[in-house]
């Protein structure tokens, strides 16, 4: 949730480093988040009764508004290279904030963007609409290199060593123990740090 201090972003693979853009923050003092999504709530009116009946809840997909600012004077190339990268896209593209890689946002810009400038310096406002009303988080697995070969451990009897809810059945394989303690098994009197003994 920290997209307004977020210095960079990416947009549809491409970083707005490359493009020597910022995001920048115009308000003073506290910066404003979204929180979470709009939602609504779906109920039916009954004739004769007051109180709806609760169906379910909508969410809506989330609306993300960037300001960005060239970190340098700009000119028509630049401009027409930033329109290309940030309105072109047809579909929804992945949106990512620098302070929060972590957090994918699949999304198109709506609305009109504003260009506020003078003299080739100025910022950008611009509205995303996500495709859900969540950020996504990438889906990564960890790949081990074992270096060491395979352990086998191999043991044909149970009959060492501590045994708690297990019991060996007769033909010395191990099963859980059906007669599961109860609290009435324990005399009334007994203490939490005996119950450990």
């Amino acid at each position: 949730m920290t997209i307004r201090d977020s210095l960079y972003f990416e947009f549809n693979y491409r970083k707005s480093k490359e493009l020597k853009t910022i995001n920048v923050n115009l308000d003073s003092g506290m910066q404003e988040e979204y929180f979470a999504s709009s939602q609504s709530i779906n109920e039916e009116k009954v004739l004769g009764k007051n109180k709806p009946i609760f169906q379910s809840v909508s969410k809506e997909p989330l609306k993300l508004t960037v300001t960005f600012a060239y970190e340098e004077q700009w000119d028509e190339d630049t401009l027409r290279d930033l329109r290309r990268w940030l309105t072109e896209p047809t579909s929804y593209a992945p949106l990512i904030f620098s302070n929060n890689p972590e957090k994918i946002y699949y999304a198109m810009y709506v609305d009109d963007p504003n260009l506020h400038h003078s003299f080739s310096q100025g910022y950008i406002t611009l509205t995303f609409r996500c495709n859900d009303s969540y950020g996504f988080t990438p889906l990564r697995s960890k790949t081990y290199d074992w270096k060491q070969n395979k352990y086998e451990l191999s043991i044909n009897n149970f009959s060492e060593g501590e045994m708690k809810s297990i019991i060996i059945d007769s033909d010395g394989g191990l099963i859980l123990n059906p007669h599961k303690t109860k609290w009435s098994d324990f005399p009334p009197q007994t203490k939490w740090h005996e119950l450990g003994n």
